[in-house]
């Protein structure tokens, strides 16, 4: 190994070299199942930073949630964003005509009890995601175009669309499928499909029900603890290495990686930005890296009157002006946020698209650092002494949030408001976004299928809880022209024209300052040298292709 010149050399490479490390492990990706083959590694234990916080397939569009899923409950299809390729899962093929598509079932897919996954089980999975109680980010934008499901008879059925629809099989990989009470309705419709007898997420949390047929099977679930996966022997497709998967809930940074130093873990996610030059040096470990889709942001209240966290504007809400979220933009020094506060370890944003995913506008330009420009906005906004404003943030969601946000509040106080910060831990911090307890907030929001369309719907169409649309826009940006522009893409089959369509969706919100986008991520993991584990853009834990390095 080759000796550090300097502190940060590490993490100038990390980020150097991270295109390359995804590149290769394209290949193994690619073959994934085919990677798995019959094992003999007994356990592996993982040091997550956000744990799942339910076992439910259907219950948190959530990345830990999305995480497990993955490698618990398959979906019909498998969405692979390193190849660019949608596999086959539960489905063992597909063909399309016009808006039907026409599904036929593994028969080698079965559940617990033996029973193979039919028509049925699809039909109810795709309800139920309508259906979830309490969700706070549901899966139903991913449903949106779907307007009927066809059985035919227990091993196929056929979708049929609204409209035409480009990643139907995008969005049909993030469905895990469970399986249907034995008088589950057979008739898919866009609300109750005929019941209200629905499994709950409890149930799933308790192990009462199985959350699909998977790689694995969750064997015990104990929140803010640990998460225990065990092989599913029955699996119809190639067995994974490990036997056991123990997944510890360790939010602390300093906590995980003393785990991965000591040996109580294997692996551990979410690196923190100042122990990737200690991880580096350690020939024990390795690093494993890939450019990230998840957008790092600031949103805006855009309808609270008052906004819950504002004074000192006579109840009015200024964040509804134009001219004060952009004064807020100009007064961040994303150059310096990245440098610094992420030492290099992030990308800095103009969009909400990463520059790699389809869907990216390249004609956006940095925002600027402009303080000085920022004061001048306030003072004709009507807030030439500021007012006051505290923003929130999680404490353990995403690499590094409290320091972004301390760095954000100073940066903010630099133009004249008088700022303070709060923090919340995950398990609380999403729940009092949706009920919009705040009035500036950090979050984040990545591309799930792998381009930007599914990023955008989540983030910048105009709020519906009923359709599953703008369900990570909890500041309820609205944009009449945006959601047109986002409901043409979603039925535009040329890639050409639907591309435009995000682009131009984009420069409407850039224009808006419709939110404080501040960086993309390097997704970053660490490992014992002994374990080879597969890096991906939406930083998912993906288990079932862990296997002892060679």
């Amino acid at each position: 190994m080759v000796p550090l010149r300097e502190p940060g050399e590490a993490a100038r490479r990390l980020r150097e070299d991270s295109m390359t490390r995804s590149s290769t492990a394209a290949a193994a990706i690619l073959s994934a199942w085919a990677a798995c083959g019959a094992a003999g590694a007994e356990e592996l234990r993982v040091g997550v930073a956000a744990e799942p916080v339910a076992i439910d397939p259907h219950f948190f569009r959530t990345g830990p949630n999305m995480s497990l899923r993955e490698n618990i409950s398959d979906g019909l299809v498998y969405n692979n964003q390193v190849t660019g390729e949608v596999e086959p899962r539960l489905a063992a093929r597909w063909q399309v005509e016009d808006v039907r598509w026409r599904f036929e079932l593994n028969p080698e897919a079965r559940f617990a009890d033996g029973e193979a996954v039919s028509a049925a089980d699809v039909i109810y999975s795709l309800c139920r995601v309508r259906n979830v109680p309490d969700s706070p980010g549901t899966f139903l934008s991913f449903i949106e175009t779907i307007e009927a499901v066809e059985p035919e008879g227990e091993g196929a059925l056929t979708i049929v669309t609204k409209g035409p629809d480009p990643v139907l099989l995008e969005s049909l990989s993030t469905i895990g499928i469970v399986q249907a009470p034995m008088d589950a309705p057979l008739t898919y419709d866009e609300a109750d499909c005929g019941t209200d007898d629905w499994l709950s997420t409890q149930a799933f949390n308790d192990g009462s029900l199985e959350a699909g047929i998977g790689p694995y099977r969750v064997t015990s679930y104990r929140r803010g603890i640990e998460t225990v996966l065990e092989r599913n022997e029955g699996y119809y497709g190639p067995a994974p290495h490990y036997e056991r998967v123990v997944l510890r809930a360790i939010p602390e940074n300093g906590a995980r990686i003393a785990a991965l130093l000591s040996g109580g873990v294997d692996v551990i996610d979410a690196v923190p930005v100042n122990a990737i030059d200690q991880i580096y040096q350690n020939e024990k470990l390795a690093l494993i890296s890939a450019p990230a889709s998840r957008l790092i942001f600031f949103a805006f209240d855009q309808e609270g009157e008052p906004s819950p966290k504002i004074g000192g504007t006579d109840g009015k809400n200024p964040l509804k002006d134009v001219r004060v979220r952009k004064a807020l933009n100009l007064a961040v020094d994303r150059a310096q946020l990245v440098s610094t506060t992420m030492e290099g370890i992030a990308e800095e944003a103009r969009g909400i698209v990463m520059g790699t995913v389809f869907g990216a506008n390249p004609d956006l330009a940095p925002i600027p650092h402009d303080p000085e420009q920022a004061r001048a906005l306030l003072a004709e906004a009507g807030y030439p002494d500021g007012f006051t404003l505290t923003i929130s943030s999680p404490s353990d969601r995403y690499r590094n949030d409290t320091e972004v946000a301390q760095a954000v509040t100073q940066m903010l106080a630099g133009i004249g408001l008088d700022v303070s910060l709060e923090t919340y831990p995950q398990s609380v911090y999403f729940d009092r976004a949706s009920n919009y307890e705040y009035s500036m907030y950090l979050g984040g929001a990545g591309a799930d299928t792998g381009e930007g369309l599914s990023q955008l719907l989540n983030l910048i169409h105009t709020r519906d809880t009923e359709r599953g649309l703008g369900g990570a826009n909890r500041g309820r940006y609205s944009s009449e022209k945006v959601d047109a522009l986002l409901q043409e893409a979603l039925v535009t089959l040329d890639a050409e024209t639907r591309r435009g369509l995000l682009q131009e969706a984009q420069a409407i919100v850039y224009e808006d300052y419709g939110y404080m986008p501040l960086y993309h991520e390097v997704a970053v993991w660490a490992a014992r040298a002994d374990v080879h584990f597969e890096p991906n853009a939406g930083q998912l834990n993906i288990l079932y292709t862990a296997r002892p390095a060679e």
